[in-house]
């Protein structure tokens, strides 16, 4: 039997998805405007283009995706403790670390 407790860590752990996103597309705009800032500062026109504003969209695509992964895990675990029942979900775990790595790759090229 669940009790409230169980139900509250789940609803933490959500939030804590919640934060980390909001926190990776805080970073995203903070890179993908850091290149007008420095642009600004020397004089130069601003370029529309540029592997910062690339880089930005990539880190606030990939805290997109850490939000609708953490509510997706915690609609599926709300329904596990529900049913009194626990699913290792190993797949699901894999292809979003494989879709963070990917990103962070990404990153790694646009910084070469």
């Amino acid at each position: 039997m669940t009790s409230n407790t169980d139900h509250f860590a789940n609803k933490r752990t959500f939030l804590a998805w919640m934060r980390t996103g909001i926190s990776l597309m805080g970073f995203g705009f903070v890179i993908a405007k850091f290149v007008i800032f420095l642009h600004a500062l020397q004089g130069k026109p601003t370029s529309s283009f540029s592997e910062s504003l690339i880089a930005g969209e990539i880190m606030i695509v990939v805290g997109m995706i850490t939000i609708a992964y953490g509510f997706f895990e915690y609609e599926r675990n709300e329904k596990d403790l529900d049913n009194n029942k626990y699913y290792s979900r190993t797949t699901e775990l894999f292809v979003f670390t494989a879709i963070v790595i990917g990103m962070a790759i990404l990153l790694l090229l646009f910084i070469i």
